[in-house]
């Protein structure tokens, strides 16, 4: 037959059951289910070797031959289903479906049922091809031996009917772009930030290589010791509420602090200088790292102090050199031990006018005096 006739709902006409289904057939182009939530299948309550198929509507195509048309189908209550006893040594998939049986086409009964199609025990088993005329609701995982039957036994195979119905002007399906997840082609759609490449405003993230630009950005509930703010000097310009450099965290211009374990490549020292013109000078905790330039007609006695009162760290040094006539001598205070390679160990001279030397504290006050000495 080429064209069914009459047509559908014709006056007066007589349509048999196939026409009408076709004409279904029409407006749901698949097999599926109709509404997100129809014939869902869960584990029983309580559980045991039985599961339960939810309320909804299916539209089922008939497959047993061509041209049958779909059945659409609704269950109104949950249906309880037994499942058949496990085998004692291999696993086995069994398959939930709604059939449609058609005396039409087979069999005798005209009716739809929902039933439980039994796999083969295996080593790795495989769940049933779905019969005809019927729509896939789950497959459930029956382990050997098993009891019960729970929601982690169960997959759901259910699909959604499609619809020949022209969907011109409307949104079939929503794709997550860069930067977020989620999308899809049924039911509600949502689309999330995704927090692994995009930042939000409540998720705790690491910004890595970004920019704040502009005069008009917030920042807030940042601790002065884990973040900050400089243009150079310590302080963003212009800003109501500036945030110093952190002191102990960060080296700052004018911060007197301790580098440990840093690399200076090529870098440039200014030797601060002590000008001293008296006859005797007793060193200082600030001519550690100087030049004391040490200058008078007469003779000069330096004394170097015991560490418990000028608290030299040990390598320090002190340079000096005679700028003046007058020999300088180098002694240590009654408790601190001066050697050298001069003449008398414990007290070094300078040798002659522009001669320098260098003490350095290798010890708690013991002292190594070298240079031009005598």
């Amino acid at each position: 037959m080429t064209l069914r006739t009459p047509p559908s709902w014709l006056q007066n006409g007589s349509h048999p059951a196939e026409n009408d289904r076709l004409t279904t057939q029409a407006l749901w182009a698949t097999t599926g289910i109709i509404n997100s939530s129809s014939l869902a299948v869960t584990e029983n309550s309580p559980t045991g070797l039985s599961v339960r198929v939810a309320s909804g509507w299916a539209a089922i195509l008939g497959t047993e031959q061509s041209n049958m048309g779909a059945y659409v189908v609704y269950n109104d209550a949950t249906v309880t289903l037994g499942i058949t006893t496990p085998d004692v040594t291999n696993p086995r998939i069994d398959r939930v479906v709604a059939t449609v049986r058609d005396a039409y086409y087979s069999g005798a009964n005209n009716d739809v049922i929902l039933q439980v199609v039994a796999g083969t025990p295996a080593g790795s088993p495989v769940a049933p091809a779905t019969p005809d005329n019927s729509i896939s609701l789950a497959t459930i995982a029956v382990a050997a031996g098993a009891t019960v039957i729970t929601n982690a036994n169960i997959t759901d195979t259910r699909v959604t009917v499609t619809t020949n119905i022209p969907e011109s002007g409307d949104i079939s399906s929503v794709t997550a772009g860069n930067g977020l997840s989620g999308g899809g082609s049924s039911g509600a759609v949502t689309l999330s930030i995704n927090t692994a490449i995009t930042a939000d405003l409540s998720t705790a993230q690491t910004l890595t290589n970004k920019t704040i630009s502009a005069d008009n950005n917030t920042l807030s509930g940042i601790a002065a010791s884990s973040f900050v703010l400089s243009n150079g000097s310590g302080n963003i310009d212009g800003s109501a509420a500036q945030k110093a450099i952190p002191s102990g965290v960060v080296v700052g211009d004018t911060d007197t602090q301790t580098l440990t374990n840093k690399s200076l490549t090529s870098p440039k020292i200014n030797l601060g200088i002590n000008a001293v013109t008296s006859t005797t000078y007793t060193t200082v905790l600030d001519d550690n790292g100087k030049l004391v330039t040490l200058s008078n007609g007469s003779a000069i006695a330096v004394t170097i102090p015991l560490n418990s009162s000028v608290a030299y760290p040990v390598g320090a040094q002190i340079n000096m050199v005679q700028l003046g006539a007058g020999q300088v001598t180098v002694a240590g205070t009654s408790g601190v031990t001066v050697v050298s390679t001069g003449a008398t160990a414990a007290t070094p001279k300078t040798r002659a006018q522009y001669s320098t030397l260098t003490a350095v504290q290798t010890s708690t006050d013991n002292w190594l005096v070298m240079g031009d000495i005598s």
